[in-house]
């Protein structure tokens, strides 16, 4: 039993050392700094990320209206593809304007100067002109129907 104590002792002491209590407390102290400094490191890379799609969805978006401005001449719109375009046009809005107020907080973050956004609005895309109507083909007469034939038993002379 005296070992026992004598043991318990001895761990007392070395745990209530004022050296075991500074090198916790630099330990703690450290780690916190390491833990802050990582969690500002993580979110920089996650603000870096929202920068770089940015950049990505506005070359994307680019590249798709050049090629739209090549097509155009391809295909008549209808009417159909306006509502088609009209919803897409107010969800491709909606998306911007989320995406430039996540891209101006981020670039805040970054310590990047930027001018607060302003929300677009969905314009509704220029009526369709009516198209003129295609003409109707001439209308050609039918040949006259040839004289029926004579049944045997109604002309006895033949």
């Amino acid at each position: 039993m005296d070992k026992i104590k004598n043991q318990a002792s001895k761990v007392g002491q070395i745990i209530f050392a004022a050296e075991t209590g500074a090198a916790y407390q630099k330990t703690l102290s450290l780690t916190w700094v390491i833990l802050q400094e990582t969690a500002l490191l993580i979110w920089l890379v996650v603000c870096l990320f929202f920068v770089g799609a940015e950049w990505f969805w506005k070359t994307a978006i680019a590249l798709g209206q050049r090629a739209k401005v090549a097509y155009t001449g391809l295909m008549q719109p209808s009417t159909e593809a306006k509502s088609f375009e009209s919803i897409s046009k107010s969800l491709l809005t909606a998306g911007e304007n989320s995406a430039a107020f996540l891209l101006y907080q981020a670039k805040q973050q970054l310590g990047i100067d930027a001018e607060a956004p302003t929300p677009k609005t969905a314009t509704a895309p220029p009526p369709v002109a009516p198209q003129p109507p295609v003409p109707a083909p001439p209308v050609v007469p039918a040949p006259p129907a040839p004289a029926p034939l004579a049944d045997a038993t109604e002309d006895p002379e033949i």
